[in-house]
């Protein structure tokens, strides 16, 4: 198991959302993000990170952006 922080942009505010979560992997910590993200018109982004690498950033309208 895995701890990754979800990073959760919200329009309301300048500072994201933090919440932390353990799973099995990155695939798993992507859903999760996947789903704050939809669970709220005001959350436009989600970025998803284990220690200091970035796992994947999602934005609403299905645009998402892996590092290489």
């Amino acid at each position: 198991m895995k701890t990754y922080v979800l990073y959760i942009h919200d329009r309301r505010y300048s500072v994201p959302h933090l919440d932390s979560v353990t799973v099995q992997g990155d695939g798993r910590a992507g859903e999760i993000a996947a789903q704050r993200l939809a669970s709220s018109q005001a959350y436009f982004a989600a970025e998803v990170w284990e220690d200091d690498r970035l796992v994947c950033r999602l934005e609403k309208g299905g645009s998402s952006q892996e590092p290489s």
